[in-house]
């Protein structure tokens, strides 16, 4: 079940980094190093049976508009700067972002290949050793098409012949998917937002990656503004579960609710 290469012309061209949105050479130092970080903290998480290295992680949030796909993306980037062969999966049928942040149009995607309909299309990132499955023709059975075997083994044949994959989930508190996905991928990260979720919000989403047996590696916090925190290179968000985070970018960077990308 080896991905093949689009024969269309959107997806045979080298997409181009939108420098505006999506990490690149010319991005701000602390939008960089903050990635740079989290890429770190992640290359070191391990597998629930603590037998290797996580390569399969799956990217989610609580609730919608808390950054999980510019976080995916960017982290997706993070990696193949390091020259890790890479490939980011839009695996939001609901509501996928990928397509628009790349700027990529192709003829078939993710749920066009599950679904046994068309052979999936890939497009490469221009200058880096990063590739994009987007979702194609919007299912009327997401959970279905996640759940099924087809995708499992696509997953597991993608950690073969990639170094990392990315995948951009659902919000894991508004529909089952994201759960789903977290049974079958070495890592689950969230993705919370400064200000806008609440602990009771992070503590379900948490929560539900524990129920669906996923291996949490971590919560990053976006958009926090530094000021609040001057001297704090993490911050306590949940004296539940007592998770903290110190991925964020400095307040002068942060991407504000007009740039919020799911």
């Amino acid at each position: 079940m080896k991905p093949k290469k689009a024969s269309s012309k959107a997806a045979s061209e080298a997409v181009a980094v939108n420098r505006r949105r999506l990490l690149n050479n010319a991005s701000p130092f602390a939008v960089k190093e903050a990635y740079v970080k989290l890429r770190t903290s992640l290359m070191f998480c391990m597998t629930a049976d603590k037998e290797r290295a996580c390569k399969t992680f799956a990217i989610t949030s609580s609730k919608p508009s808390e950054g999980k796909s510019l976080t995916a993306a960017n982290v997706a980037i993070s990696y193949a700067m390091l020259g890790k062969k890479v490939l980011l999966i839009d695996a939001d049928m609901r509501k996928p972002t990928q397509r628009k942040l790349w700027k990529v149009e192709l003829a078939a995607g993710l749920c066009d290949f599950l679904a046994k309909i068309w052979k999936l299309e890939i497009a490469k990132v221009q200058d880096l050793p990063l590739w994009i499955v987007c979702t194609g023709t919007i299912p009327p059975n997401p959970s279905e098409l996640l759940a099924s075997d087809r995708m499992k083994g696509f997953v597991s044949e993608c950690a073969r012949v990639y170094d990392y994959v990315i995948i951009d989930t659902p919000p894991i508190n508004t529909v089952a998917d994201a759960q789903i996905v977290a049974t079958y991928v070495d890592g689950v990260v969230l993705v919370t937002k400064s200000g806008y979720t609440t602990s009771d919000e992070l503590n379900a989403a948490i929560e539900a990656v524990h129920q669906a047996g996923g291996n949490l590696c971590g919560v990053v916090l976006n958009g926090l503004n530094m000021k609040s925190v001057k001297y704090s290179y993490k911050y306590k968000y949940s004296d539940k579960y007592g998770y903290k985070y110190g991925y964020r970018y400095g307040d002068k960077y942060a991407y504000s609710d007009a740039n919020e990308t799911h």
